[in-house]
């Protein structure tokens, strides 16, 4: 199965590597009056997906979760809070110290254990209660292998975004992203729908348009 090329894997980390402070600043709630007006028409999808995501989780209390392409850990750190063991990837070393910190301000450095490794090389400790992948298959030329992996080993909901192709400034992302050189990709909800299915050990989907996003949720066997 096609996967991302190393020099295409090694640029997506170069990137994140480089982008990890200013990416984990969309997060920030003490914003200038500007950034906040800039994140209102630009972000709010971000915002809204994990709302959503979170409220799919239900309770979270000793869930074991798997967050793939956890990034800053910002996610990983909300999950928990609310009482989750989790385990975040990223094979951007730069994102992984910091959702290393951000955990130990948060006060729960221990129940989240951060990595920075190649998923699909990664060996699962045990298996997960909910696996989340949300802002990770952006980056991924050939989601399935990454989708079928991530249900081997979760034994329950499995909670991903998909940015959609066909929107207005899904341009404007691709050429920024290509001027620093890395690859991003988009997804038609068919598509979608196909690869969050039962080829890749997935089913029973529920599935929500969000601005840019598809969100969708999904159990795994």
């Amino acid at each position: 199965m096609r996967r991302l090329s190393v020099p295409a894997e090694h640029a997506v980390r170069r990137y994140f590597d480089g982008e990890a402070e200013r990416f984990d600043a969309i997060y920030d709630e003490d914003k200038s009056l500007s950034q906040k007006f800039v994140d209102s028409l630009f972000r709010s999808v971000i915002h809204r997906r994990v709302a959503l995501m979170l409220e799919w989780c239900g309770d979270l209390t000793d869930k074991r979760v798997l967050d793939v392409g956890t990034g800053s850990g910002r996610y990983a750190v909300e999950m928990a809070r609310r009482g989750a063991q989790v385990v975040g990837l990223d094979f951007a070393p730069a994102m992984v110290d910091m959702a290393t910190e951000a955990a130990q301000k948060a006060g729960v450095a221990d129940r989240c254990h951060f990595e920075a490794a190649d998923f699909l090389e990664w060996c699962a400790p045990h298996h997960f209660d909910i696996s989340v992948g949300l802002g990770f298959f952006d980056y991924t030329a050939d989601s399935r292998p990454f989708l079928a992996k991530i249900a081997e080993v979760t034994e329950g909901q499995g909670i991903f975004s998909f940015p959609m192709r066909w929107r207005f400034r899904t341009p404007t992302r691709w050429m920024r992203l290509k001027l620093h050189g890395c690859p991003v990709y988009f997804y038609g909800e068919q598509e979608v729908r196909e690869l969050t299915g039962r080829t890749t050990g997935w089913g029973d989907i529920r599935l929500e348009r969000l601005s840019r996003d598809f969100l969708v949720n999904v159990h795994s066997g």
